[in-house]
């Protein structure tokens, strides 16, 4: 297939289910979970520079259209593409290709890619753990800050992509502190990058993992630039995916709204 080394085909070739959602659902998170008082405020600095917590806590759901670019081989695919997203866990892409209509949901650590000749092939959890908030992650960001579950830790001041960026640790601690659920706060680890100037979210990073081995992790980072005001937050309108150290795909935005209506339907294939 042509597009594997895109977002969609990232998780598709790496379906095969090890763990399950439920399981972690059932777990109790302890009663202390790390949270450094650095890395908070700097979360903070983040929102209020992308329009405060309240106007980012009032949003529910997105949808939003462009264009997008695949990178396979030496070849660049170009088509349409179509994002939704609701809350933390649903997320859709949906894009017209030469060839026909490739789809992607993810609906809260489960999903399916849908392929242009109609074939559905099932996501596991352990990829689509961190699926949900891909392309528009400041819902994640508020959410976190709200779970008492979500530990947050100030790894540096660094440099990635050639600029300088405070680097923040986020991950869901689970109860009792068993080899398993070590696996599933491991699985749910997202790195957050984090311009000091502009408080504006550079990048995210997370670890997408073989079919039959979650214990190997394979790096896949988000970037996100040309940051616009829409509905008094800023939204980036650039995004691309990093899978492998490899630039698989660009998507530009050229519209996005807010709480359209959308449903757990609307996630399904």
């Amino acid at each position: 297939m042509r597009y594997r080394r895109s977002l969609v085909f990232l998780l598709f070739l790496l379906a095969g289910c090890m763990l399950s959602a439920p399981l972690i659902g059932q777990q109790t998170p302890p009663q202390t979970v790390k949270r450094d008082p650095q890395a908070v405020a700097i979360l903070m600095q983040a929102l209020n520079a992308a329009g405060g917590v309240a106007a980012l806590s009032a949003i529910h759901d997105f949808a939003g259209s462009g264009a997008i670019t695949y990178y396979w081989a030496s070849k660049e695919v170009q088509g349409n593409a179509t994002i939704r997203g609701r809350g933390t866990g649903q997320f859709r892409l949906d894009t017209t290709l030469p060839n026909g209509v490739r789809s992607v949901a993810v609906n809260n650590g489960t999903g399916s890619v849908k392929e242009v000749d109609g074939t559905t092939t099932p996501i596991p959890y352990h990829n689509a753990v961190n699926f949900g908030s891909v392309t528009f992650p400041y819902m994640y960001l508020v959410a976190a800050l709200q779970d008492s579950a979500i530990s947050m830790s100030y790894v540096g001041l660094e440099t990635t992509d050639g600029r300088q960026a405070h680097h923040i640790r986020m991950r869901r601690v689970f109860a009792p502190d068993t080899e398993l659920t070590q696996i599933h706060t491991k699985l749910t680890t997202r790195e957050f990058f984090i311009d000091p100037v502009t408080f504006h979210l550079l990048s995210t990073l997370d670890m997408v993992h073989p079919k039959y081995k979650s214990t190997e992790d394979l790096p896949h980072e988000m970037q996100f630039s040309d940051y616009r005001p829409v509905s008094g937050v800023l939204v980036p309108f650039s995004i691309t995916e990093i899978g492998w150290g490899q630039r698989t795909l660009t998507i530009q935005l050229n519209q996005i709204t807010f709480n359209t209506g959308l449903h757990d339907t609307d996630f399904e294939l």
